[in-house]
């Protein structure tokens, strides 16, 4: 690229995060939904800390996008605070391990799901503000441990509730599984299923499957709609009705209990 150009871009970007209107979510999860209403579909959560930019309010309802991952929807107006002098304050290192955190500060106390990312123990919402202190230890999100920790994440997630765009244990969808599995071991990956597809390697065969690699299955219009984590060549964990353990092939996931297939297999993708 032309230094030029770059360095135009460059700046150009710069200007339009100064001029970015901040929020931070300061609750423990909040619902973002497709439309400004109660009534509208629930399309993922926002965790506490997690910052967006403000695009547009209307009435009680505020229009966002997420920063990391990208992603757009209405938050009720009050469920947020404003970081005017934020900018892009991205810089998440840890994230809230399998017991759960409590984030505390003067007469506040807010329960943290696992999977809550945040800069430490110390955690400022709005520049300039008193800190909260973050009650239990943080995972420090990586790879290494994968081996031991991947039974320790199913053991937790299995058995809790389908909610379409659910993020935590309290009910969670296909993609939010698929995320925030990722996310404990330090890998960011989009919010829905047909996003996700996009990223990562092809497997190209069965047989060459490890534990982590994401299957990716279509609908009779060869829309993606379904993403699971497989444990084994042939065994997946995903949601659907409930997260659980079903056996996958090369036709798809077949569901003992309804002793049928019930997703069509598409690809399998691996990302580390």
């Amino acid at each position: 690229m032309d230094r030029y150009v770059r360095e135009s871009k460059e700046t150009n970007n710069k200007i339009h995060m100064d001029k970015m209107l901040i929020g931070v979510c300061n609750l423990s999860i909040i619902p973002l939904r497709a439309e400004p209403s109660h009534r509208s579909e629930l399309v993922s959560q926002i965790l506490f800390a997690e910052r967006f930019e403000i695009l547009k309010t209307e009435s009680d309802w505020t229009y966002v996008r997420l920063l990391s991952p990208d992603y757009e929807g209405w938050v009720q107006s009050g469920q947020f605070v404003i970081d005017r002098g934020a900018s892009i304050k991205n810089e998440e290192g840890f994230v809230v391990d399998l017991l759960g955190a409590v984030a505390k500060r003067e007469g506040v106390s807010i329960d943290l799901v696992p999977g809550t990312r945040l800069s430490g123990r110390s955690v400022v919402l709005i520049e300039g503000d008193e800190a909260y202190t973050v009650s239990s230890p943080l995972r420090k999100p990586g790879l290494s441990d994968f081996a031991t920790e991947l039974p320790k994440l199913m053991t937790y997630y299995k058995d809790r509730p389908y909610l379409w765009g659910g993020r935590s244990a309290a009910g969670i969808d296909c993609s939010g599984l698929s995320q925030a599995m990722y996310r404990h071991f330090g890998v960011d990956l989009p919010r829905d299923a047909y996003q996700q597809v996009l990223q990562g390697e092809n497997v190209d065969f069965i047989a060459e499957i490890k534990p982590g690699d994401l299957a990716f299955f279509d609908n009779a219009e060869g829309r993606i709609i379904h993403v699971g984590m497989m444990v084994d060549q042939q065994t997946i964990f995903h949601a659907s009705v409930s997260v659980r353990l079903d056996r996958m092939d090369a036709q798809g996931i077949f569901n003992a209990e309804q002793n049928k297939y019930t997703h069509n297999f598409r690809i399998v993708k691996r990302y580390f």
